[in-house]
């Protein structure tokens, strides 16, 4: 069986309708209006950011939501879909003076500086001096987020390398919870990529998201 590694591509099957096909094996039509390098960022990156809201953190309308390393790929999509899913303010965190920019222009209300030091504090201040209700963290913020994190928030993980110990007593007394996410395992369930890639295309099309190249 192939694995979530192998390469995505962009195939024109006979009478000229294009198709992305996800890790070698899932085949999904490619809509009028996105582009071929479009199809590629979406079907990974794209349903990353996707799940990580809809499935794993179940963003409602008007909760704030903490997107870290904001400016990669899935990060940016991140930004445009919590703007678009109705969030209230959209945080984005990054190390650097010109990927906070590249952030806010994606549609964050607000950057700050992603230095682990004080983090929790500068998020808490970005969100008008209230915790926040979501984080989206690929990697190393764990624990700063829980100190910014509300009661019945949640911090959706799907970085590679998460090596934080979280102990269960905290999380049970904050009412929070803090959420593992794999692209792995969507592939075991294909409807999940194909509502995840049908939204997105949609979106695209309609000019109402735009998947952008990680810096």
């Amino acid at each position: 069986m192939r694995t979530a590694e192998a390469v995505d591509e962009i195939r024109v099957e006979e009478g000229g309708r294009r198709v992305v096909v996800v890790a070698g094996r899932l085949r999904l039509p490619v809509s009028a209006g996105v582009t071929d390098d479009q199809a590629l960022m979406l079907a990974r990156a794209g349903t990353t950011a996707w799940h990580l809201l809809r499935t794993c953190a179940h963003l409602r309308p008007d909760e704030s939501i903490v997107v870290h390393d904001a400016a990669s790929e899935v990060g940016a999509i991140a930004v445009q879909l919590a703007r678009s899913f109705a969030a209230g303010r959209v945080i984005a965190t990054e190390s650097s003076q010109s990927r906070r920019r590249r952030a806010v222009r994606l549609g964050a209300d607000v950057a700050v500086e992603s230095d682990p030091d004080g983090l929790a504090e500068r998020v808490i201040q970005a969100n008008e001096g209230k915790q926040v209700d979501v984080v989206l963290d690929p990697g190393g913020t764990v624990k700063a987020s829980l100190d910014a994190l509300a009661p019945f928030g949640r911090i959706v993980c799907y970085g590679a390398d998460q090596d934080e110990s979280i102990k269960l007593t905290g999380l049970l007394g904050g009412s929070q919870a803090v959420i593992g996410f794999r692209f792995e395992h969507t592939l075991e369930r294909p409807d999940m990529i194909a509502r995840a890639v049908s939204e997105l295309f949609g979106l695209t099309s309609a000019g109402r998201l735009r998947p952008v190249a990680g810096d």
